[in-house]
């Protein structure tokens, strides 16, 4: 290890003043650069790794990598050096707590603080993906939170130079330690992948709102839980977790990577809107419960939209007549809404470039996009259905159109992919999130509800598609 006792220089230039922590791995210090007059983080090695020639050689490129993240939600690493034949990082300092030190004191934390720590390390973790960088470690001790409130991701990469180079990971602790959030395919010894970072974050919100892991013993019996096991819901452990935030922890606990959230950027958007999209939960548990919240909140919007607007058109016997036609769901259909959602397949890619299709008149922007009626067009046929006293005909047919298919739009440009789902009856949302072997153009790759589900006339279909960084045709 290096010789890092308080006052030591190293590089020439950064004054050792005290030491933060140490890991497994590592050693982090406080230090003062003393040519620019900064605070600095240094991190060194200890001597298993740091006297390898051929981890040192990686360890310089992969900090070199993790030099390239410039993300506010990020630790900057600033500078790569040497002290004789001994590596360091030189990183930002991150005046704070980290997570893990929350949680010591407190025990849990309230889901509202929770999710704002969960938004900004999304945010992160989407950034360093679209990058080529999977962290592979995210658990409370590498997210840091700043004393404004700023969370702030450190460590990346490190735990992708044990995974490749085979070694042995440290200390049995350390080992327990990430076991806790790490992956099941990365236990079982297989490749990490975005979605690997999306289960380690599921389980750390796990941790955050509930005060445990949802798994916890010896290294084998990790292993095997986070495997086979299902997780308890965490309503089970804090009833104050809302349902919708109890289904997207559970999404993204998924064992299959296939299960969960295809990118971060999906994962953020559920968690900046609080509940997610239908059909996206993880478990049947979860979805039958988000379901029947879900239902609940719409009987009462569509009853009171129509009643207003009935009572503004032409008073108590317009009211009545247009009750007669105003058809809301009977009780047993909350477990059928809670049934029509399928965990999101991603789409296959495609090596050929998306096909053409003619331009809609629809305006088009970039980032999370709702297209569905507005208020005008509903009002206009709530007041057509009052006037005209339509019952028994119209009944029959609304009860038909209930539920329709999904269709595939999969390679579609994002306005046509919209036309075709409001065609079918459903509301489109859209999430933008790059996709390997599909042009940034705005091309659809997938849908929640998956293609070929039969969903709810009138819910809502999340359409993932690429970004419009190159521009589409103007046919």
């Amino acid at each position: 290890m290096l010789n890092t006792s308080v006052g030591t220089v190293l590089g020439g230039r950064y004054k050792v003043e005290s030491k933060l922590g140490s890991g497994g791995m590592a050693v982090v210090y406080k230090a003062e650069d003393t040519i620019l007059g900064r605070t600095v983080a240094l991190k060194t090695l200890h001597d298993h790794y740091a006297e390898e020639p051929v981890f040192r050689r990686r360890f310089k490129q992969e900090a070199r990598a993790m030099a390239s993240l410039d993300h506010g939600n990020i630790v900057k690493v600033y500078d790569i050096c040497q002290d004789g034949d001994k590596p360091f990082i030189v990183a930002e300092y991150v005046d704070g707590d980290d997570v893990g030190d929350l949680l010591a004191r407190s025990g849990n934390l309230n889901e509202q603080f929770t999710r704002r720590i969960a938004a900004q390390l999304l945010r992160a973790i989407s950034y360093a993906h679209h990058r080529g960088v999977i962290h592979r470690d995210i658990k409370p001790s590498n997210i840091l939170i700043t004393r404004d409130g700023t969370v702030k991701v450190g460590d990346f990469g490190i735990a992708r130079l044990i995974e490749d180079d085979g070694t042995e990971t440290g200390e049995p602790g350390e080992i327990i330690g990430s076991a806790r959030y790490m992956s099941p395919e990365q236990l079982q010894g297989r490749e990490a992948t975005p979605r690997s970072d999306i289960y380690s974050v599921g389980v750390l919100l796990y941790h955050c709102l509930t005060g445990r892991p949802p798994f916890s013993g010896d290294v084998k019996s990790l292993a095997r839980q986070q495997v086979h096991t299902p997780p308890k819901p965490p309503r089970r452990l804090n009833r104050k977790i809302s349902q919708g935030t109890e289904a997207a922890i559970l999404k993204a606990l998924a064992k299959r990577p296939e299960d969960r959230y295809p990118s971060a950027a999906a994962m953020l958007a559920d968690i900046e809107d609080g509940l997610p999209a239908s059909g996206s939960v993880g478990t049947t548990e979860a979805r039958h419960a988000y379901a029947s919240h879900r239902s609940r909140k719409r009987r009462g919007r569509l009853a009171l939209a129509s009643a207003l607007v009935l009572l503004l058109l032409g008073g108590a016997s317009a009211l009545a007549a247009g009750l007669g036609v105003v058809e809301l769901p009977a009780r047993g259909e909350d477990n059928q809404m809670a049934q029509v959602g399928q965990v999101l397949k991603q789409a296959n890619p495609v090596k050929a470039d998306p096909p053409q299709a003619p331009r809609s008149s629809g305006a088009q922007a970039s980032g999370e996009r709702s297209s569905g009626e507005s208020r005008g067009e509903s009002a206009g046929r709530s007041e057509k259905a009052a006037g005209n006293g339509k019952a028994a005909g119209d009944k029959s047919r609304e009860k038909k159109a209930e539920f329709a298919q999904v269709p595939s739009v999969d390679a579609f440009f994002d306005y046509w992919a919209a036309r075709k789902l409001r065609s079918r009856g459903f509301k489109v949302k859209f999430v933008y999130d790059y996709q390997q072997g599909y042009a940034p153009r705005g091309v659809a790759w997938g849908t929640d509800p998956a293609p070929g589900t039969r969903a709810r006339v009138g819910s809502t279909v999340t359409v993932y598609a690429t970004p419009e960084n190159l521009p589409q045709p103007n046919l």
